[in-house]
This record gives structure tokens, C-alpha cells and sequence, in this order.
């Protein structure tokens, strides 16, 4: 084996550096898709936000372009729709010159009925974004990796893709993410050696999905959230923030050994 095959080798730090590299964050402009995109405008990315909230894209754009002087752009984007999904990866590609990291991230979380009164129209919503989406972005990403020597790809998948949950109401949710972590596995096997695939699967996170249940000041959801502290070892919900070690690791070199991985980000809470 080539010691060029190991990043590290030459040193750690350095490994960790996207400097040049040109990324793409589905669902950028807000929560967890921001973590990600700072982190790698941080690190020396060039990035592109794709959002189907083009407006708050472009905002948080112009804020960690002001931040970190990297190059950062908005495009909107619906991650349902195949066109768009297409001519995102392009815009990015003629933005940038390529397109190394892609980070398939874009969900929605909905709070609807149990399974048994569930509506297929409300099952198909979360599917079309959740695990349609990442589809999409991986497909298209992938195929620009695939003309340009290789890359990396992160999907977004959730500690609920991996076990269930005593509230109510969250059965697609819960099997979207269930596929997003077995279609990152075949991914990974179907696009090595050239592209490496991975997920980052997040506990509960202090964001405004499912119609902002999470955030710290929702209304009405203390006991629950109470709960939540309660079994998650460190005691506490995460932040967008404390993903963005791990979300610059899997862009990165430093992770050049890893492929078709789901990775906790959850505080504990599965360990409860």
C-alpha cells in the first residue's frame, strides 16, 4: 500500500482540510445543513446551499461568506424534483469547477397520525423528501463524482432510522430514515472504491424540524423534551454546532478509510 493512500500519514491536521474542495449541502439554510456548510466554509471549502427556502439560503450564504471569507453561494432546490436535483449539481459543478463532498441532508419531520390511521398521502410527504430526496442527491451527485475522479457523500439519516419511538405519529418518519441508512450501505458498496459514502445519524437535535418541537423555546413541549434529557447519557439535547466535528471528518481525508457507516450523533441516547 502507497503511503499516499493515507492521508493521515503525512499529518493528521492537514488531513482535515477541504481547502479548495468545492461541497454541496441540501437543506442549507437552516439547522443542521447549516452546521454542516459552516464547518466546511470553515475548513476552506467552496459551498454551495441548496434550499427550496431560496431566500434563506441566500441570507445564511452572505453570513458564513462574511464569516470565513470562503466562497458561498444559494441555489433553490427541491429535493423531490429530479430537474432540480440535476441542475443543482451542475450549478455547483460550473460554480466551482467539481464537486467533491456532497452532503444529501434535506428532511422533513411530521407529526401525523398513528399507523393505524395513518394516510398514504401524508406517508408519501415524508418519502418524497426523506429518502426520494437523498436518492436524488446521491444519484446526481454521484455521477458528477463519477466524471471527476471520485468523492465523498453524507446523508443525513436520524437515530430514529435505527430504532423506534414511543411517540405517536412519526411511522414515516421513522422509515424514512430506516432506508436512508440501508440505501447509504448499498451506495457505499455500489460507488467504491472511487466515492465513499457515509451517514450521520443525530439524536435530538435543538432545530425547527417537525414544526420546531424541537427548539428550546417550543411551547407546550417541555415534558417532552424533559424526557429526551432524560434518556440521553450526557443529559442534554445537542445543537447544530456539536455535529460539525463529525460532518467535517466524513467530508474530509482524515476519514479516507471509512465507507458505507452510519455514525451516532446522539448524545447517548441509544446507549441508554
Amino acid at each position: 500500500m502507497e503511503r499516499d493512500d493515507v492521508p493521515a500519514a503525512d499529518g493528521v491536521l492537514a488531513a482535515f482540510s477541504l481547502d479548495g474542495d468545492a461541497v454541496l449541502v441540501t437543506g442549507g439554510a437552516s439547522g443542521i445543513g447549516t452546521a454542516y456548510a459552516e464547518a466546511c466554509a470553515e475548513a476552506g471549502a467552496d459551498v454551495m446551499l441548496a434550499d427550496i427556502d431560496a431566500e434563506g439560503a441566500e441570507s445564511v450564504a452572505s453570513d458564513i461568506a462574511d464569516a470565513t471569507g470562503a466562497d458561498v453561494r444559494a441555489i433553490a432546490c427541491d429535493v423531490t424534483d429530479e430537474d432540480d436535483v440535476r441542475d443543482t449539481v451542475d450549478a455547483t459543478v460550473d460554480a466551482f469547477g467539481g464537486l467533491d463532498v456532497a452532503f444529501a441532508n434535506a428532511g422533513i419531520g411530521r407529526l401525523f397520525n398513528p399507523v393505524h390511521s395513518q394516510s398514504l398521502e401524508h406517508w408519501r410527504e415524508v418519502m418524497d423528501v426523506n429518502l426520494d430526496g437523498v436518492f436524488l442527491t446521491v444519484r446526481e451527485a454521484a455521477a458528477a463524482m463519477k466524471d471527476d475522479g471520485g468523492g465523498r457523500i453524507v446523508t443525513t439519516a436520524s437515530v430514529l432510522g435505527l430504532v423506534g419511538t414511543e411517540t405517536p405519529g412519526l411511522s414515516a418518519y421513522v422509515a424514512s430514515k430506516g432506508g436512508v441508512v440501508q440505501f447509504t450501505k448499498q451506495a457505499a458498496v455500489e460507488l467504491g472504491p472511487d466515492i465513499r459514502v457515509n451517514a450521520i445519524a443525530p439524536g435530538w437535535i435543538h432545530t425547527g424540524i417537525g414544526g420546531g418541537m424541537l427548539r428550546e423555546d417550543a411551547p407546550g413541549m417541555e415534558p417532552v423534551q424533559d424526557q429526551m434529557r432524560r434518556e440521553t447519557a450526557l443529559g442534554r439535547l445537542g445543537y447544530p454546532e456539536d455535529l460539525k466535528g463529525l460532518a467535517l471528518f466524513l467530508a474530509s481525508p482524515a476519514s479516507a478509510y471509512c465507507t458505507g457507516a452510519v455514525y451516532l450523533n446522539d448524545g447517548g441516547y441509544t446507549a441508554t
